[in-house]
C-alpha cells in the first residue's frame, strides 16, 4: 500500500556477457511479443512516440520510452546508431535501457541495449513472420550482415521449420563473407549463401529482411519486380531501401505502431511515399486484420522497433537473471 514503507531497490545492471548468460530463447522472446500485443491492442500500456534525430553524417540519436502495468515495468531506452562505426571496429547500436517497476517507480535495472534491441527486433520480425509468411516458405533474404542479420536468422530459422536457404547481401564484403562462413548450417541446417548485390538475394525469396543504416536521405533501391509472388517484407530501416513504387504495389502494408510512423512522417520526413496502412501489428494479432487471404498476396510489413517491446524483453530478462541470480547489483 502507499501508505508502507517500500524497501529501496538495488538496481541490478547487466551486460552483453550476462545478457548471454542467461539464454533466453528467441521462441520464447516471440510468444512473449505476441502477448504484448494482445495488451496493446487492450489498451493497457502507454507509449508516446519515439525521439528521434539525426546528426550530419547520418549517426542519429533516439529516445524511446513506454510502461505495461501487467508486466509490471517501465522502461527508457537511450540509443545511438552510427553506420560508420562498424569500419572503427565500433557497434552500429550502443545504448543503455533503463528498467522501473511500476508500482513503487523504483529504477531497478540498466541492460545494454543493443543486446535488448537485437533480440526484440528479430523477435518481432518472426512474429510477423508466424502470421504472414507463405507456407512452406524455403528461402529468406537478409540485407544486413550484422547483429540484426544474425539475429534475424537465429529467428526465422526457429519460427519458420520449412527454411532452407539464407541468401544474404552487405555493403561490406569482409562482414558478408564473415556471416557466410560462421552461419553456415548452424540454425537449422540452413545454407547461407552470399550474393554479389542486393538484387540478386531479394529475388525468389519468400521472406526477406531490410536491416540497412537508417540515414538522413533515403537512397531506395528495392523495387517490386525483384518481389516474387506471395513474398512477406520486413523492413527494419524504415523506408530506407524500398521504393515508393514497390511500397505501392504490395496488396497488404503493416506496422508495428500506426501513431509512431506518422510521427516519423511529420517530424523526420519519412514514409512520404506511404500512401496507406492497412493494419499494425496489434490489430493484426488481437483482431484478424489484414491477415494474409492467399500465397500470392505480397506484404510488406515496417517494423519500426517500438519501446514497448523493449519493456517486454526487459521484463523476461529481469525475470530470468533474478532466478538465476545473474548481474551486478548497484546500490542507488
Amino acid at each position: 500500500m502507499s501508505g508502507e514503507s517500500q524497501p529501496v531497490r538495488n538496481i541490478t545492471y547487466l551486460n552483453k556477457s550476462a545478457l548471454d548468460s542467461l539464454d533466453i530463447s528467441m521462441s520464447s522472446l516471440v510468444d512473449i511479443l505476441e502477448e504484448l500485443f494482445r495488451l496493446k491492442a487492450e489498451g493497457q500500456t502507454l507509449m508516446p512516440p519515439k525521439i528521434f534525430f539525426h546528426l550530419p553524417g547520418d549517426r542519429f540519436y533516439s529516445a524511446m520510452a513506454s510502461c505495461c502495468p501487467p508486466l509490471g515495468y517501465a522502461a527508457s531506452k537511450w540509443q545511438s546508431g552510427d553506420p560508420s562505426n562498424p569500419s572503427r571496429g565500433l557497434p552500429y547500436i550502443q545504448g543503455l535501457l533503463i528498467v522501473n517497476e511500476n508500482d513503487t517507480g523504483q529504477m531497478v535495472a540498466i541492460m545494454d541495449a543493443k543486446w535488448v534491441t537485437g533480440k526484440r527486433t528479430a523477435a518481432a520480425s518472426a512474429l510477423i513472420a508466424r502470421y504472414q509468411a507463405c507456407r512452406d516458405s524455403e528461402i529468406l533474404a537478409l540485407l544486413g550482415c550484422g547483429v540484426q542479420g544474425r539475429a534475424h536468422l537465429e529467428a526465422m530459422a526457429g519460427e519458420v521449420s520449412t527454411l532452407k536457404y539464407c541468401q544474404v547481401y552487405d555493403i561490406l564484403p569482409e562482414r558478408q563473407a564473415t556471416f557466410v562462413d560462421e552461419l553456415n548450417g548452424r540454425f537449422n541446417g540452413i545454407q547461407v549463401i552470399g550474393t554479389n548485390n542486393a538484387e540478386n538475394a531479394v529475388r525468389n525469396a519468400d521472406i526477406i529482411i531490410t536491416g540497412g543504416s537508417i540515414q538522413i536521405n533515403r537512397k531506395p533501391t528495392i523495387v517490386s519486380d525483384w518481389i516474387k509472388p506471395g513474398a512477406l517484407i520486413v523492413t527494419i530501416d524504415y523506408d530506407s531501401y524500398v521504393t515508393d513504387e514497390c511500397i505501392n504495389a504490395m496488396d497488404i502494408v503493416l506496422t508495428d505502431d500506426h501513431e509512431q510512423l506518422d510521427d516519423a512522417r511529420k517530424k523526420e520526413g519519412k514514409f512520404l511515399g506511404v500512401n496507406r496502412i492497412d493494419a499494425d501489428n496489434a490489430q493484426m494479432i488481437a483482431y484478424g486484420m489484414a491477415i494474409r487471404e492467399n500465397e500470392k498476396q505480397r506484404i510488406l510489413a515496417f517494423n519500426l522497433g517500438i519501446a514497448l517491446e523493449d519493456v517486454a524483453t526487459a521484463a523476461e530478462v529481469l525475470r530470468q537473471a533474478n532466478k538465476k541470480a545473474i548481474g551486478v547489483l548497484l546500490e542507488p
